[in-house]
């Protein structure tokens, strides 16, 4: 993927988690009629990256007297409005990768990022009241023919000999019945339960942004596109959108799969790539008291599906299916605006297929609802944390892999204390995150 991306679609689809949104009052939404000529911290993003910054920012020691958040679409209307609703750590899968690629110590802070997200996620969701119908428990991970079940003993194996921790976080279903029984899914060769946890991201979102603007003075300015960041006469950055620009001290780039518009230096080094979403009516068999009690990552070959059942009203949250069309149609695609036929009818016939009785579907059962959105693959499968180099002041918090929300909140705590000039040490973040010369001289592809 070696040309920058563009800009985000203008009639994207409406997804799952947004369909109940059109009586919002953030839509539309400029905290002031006219840009403001200047403000300490710009962040361009609203979604759980821009927000979640933002949050930590305003809420912590020392906070900016002025911050605004730029934004091309509606608030919260890119991929964090379209992903699963699943926040759902690696205990240990990726472990050999990040290994190799970074060595031991790093690949060990890599897993233990994504534990302290997920007890972050908690933690400001309880602090802060909010009612994004969040649920916590265990997910499976199920392995659904040898291949991938050898792959993930062995990766399991590799992070117990190294010191990862397991104990009390992740049990071995290694027996095929055992594992089928367990997971209900008559594909099951072997399965790993580890914690989990799904929620409403859009509701998140949605809650500590309003938060920021009313009690923290916080400048939202939606349908703002941002066409040109240069360093300002005086110092610091001018950011040009359609609307006029602003100066400002410090500018972040939570613009995950379209950074590259904006920053050239990442083509080659982040891309788009789509994926596709359903939301499910259950049968009967998987309704009431047989509602599944776990999340899932089903894993085939090289792919993966994943699914959340909603607590609250039993819908399942269903993707993946990208197997029915090729890579080169996914990746450096940011058309959101439509999905593939070919991947609705994927998703709409695996979970007769994968799950155990699941049974005829009856007029309104089944698949209601396909979505698209677009996430932000890099080269070595980690997000950019940090001050960018060679752009003092200009800071980024983009390409999750589509895995921000096990990711987000913890970087985002972390690159808010950066910015307010604390010590990279002191946030606990791995290394291998941030956007340093090494990282950003090796040539993208």
């Amino acid at each position: 993927m070696n040309q920058a991306p563009g800009y985000p679609h203008p009639t994207p689809s409406l997804p799952f988690w947004l369909q109940g949104t059109r009586s919002s009052s953030l839509l539309k939404h400029r905290t002031t009629e006219t840009l403001p000529e200047r403000s300490k911290i710009t962040i361009i993003g609203s979604g759980f990256s821009g927000v979640a910054t933002a949050y930590f920012l305003l809420t912590g020691p020392n906070p900016p007297e002025s911050l605004t958040i730029l934004e091309a679409r509606e608030a919260c209307d890119g991929a964090t409005a379209r992903n699963g609703g699943h926040c759902r750590p690696d205990c240990f899968r990726a472990y050999p990768e990040y290994k190799a690629a970074f060595g031991r110590e790093q690949a060990l802070k890599i897993i233990q990022n994504e534990m302290d997200t997920l007890e972050l996620v908690t933690e400001i969701i309880k602090k802060e009241g909010v009612n994004c119908d969040f649920w916590r428990g265990f997910s499976y991970d199920v392995a659904m023919d040898q291949n991938v079940a050898d792959s993930i003993a062995a990766s399991y194996k590799e992070f117990v000999a190294d010191g990862g921790p397991v104990s009390g976080i992740v049990e071995s279903i290694l027996d095929p019945d055992a594992a089928k029984e367990a997971t209900r899914c008559r594909l099951a060769v072997a399965a790993f339960r580890i914690p989990g946890a799904s929620l409403w991201p859009y509701k998140l979102v949605v809650h500590l942004l309003k938060l920021c603007i009313e009690k923290h003075g916080l400048n939202l300015q939606t349908n703002t596109p941002v066409r040109r960041v240069v360093l300002g006469a005086d110092g610091g950055w001018q950011v040009e959108t359609d609307r006029g620009s602003l100066h400002t001290e410090k500018v972040v780039y939570a613009t995950n799969a379209f950074t590259a518009t904006l920053l050239p230096e990442f083509i080659g080094r982040m891309w788009p790539y789509r994926g596709q979403c359903s939301a499910v009516v259950p049968t009967p068999a998987y309704s009431g008291a047989a509602m599944l009690t776990h999340t899932y990552g089903l894993g085939y070959g090289d792919m993966v599906d994943y699914l959340i059942q909603r607590p609250s009203d039993g819908i399942i949250i269903f993707g993946g299916g990208s197997r029915a069309v090729s890579r080169e149609r996914l990746r450096g695609n940011t058309d959101d605006s439509s999905v593939y036929p070919e991947i609705s009818q994927a998703l709409k016939t695996a979970l007769p297929r994968y799950f155990e009785g699941w049974g005829e579907e009856a007029s309104g059962e089944g698949q209601i609802h396909v979505w698209t959105g677009i996430m932000a693959h890099t080269r070595e499968g980690i997000p950019f944390v940090g001050e960018i180099h060679d752009r003092p002041g200009a800071f980024i918090l983009a390409g999750h892999q589509g895995h921000g929300m096990a990711r987000i909140m913890a970087c985002a705590k972390g690159l808010a204390a950066l910015i307010q000039g604390a010590s990279w040490e002191s946030t606990g973040l791995p290394e291998c995150f941030r956007p340093s010369h090494e990282r950003m001289s090796v040539p993208g592809q």
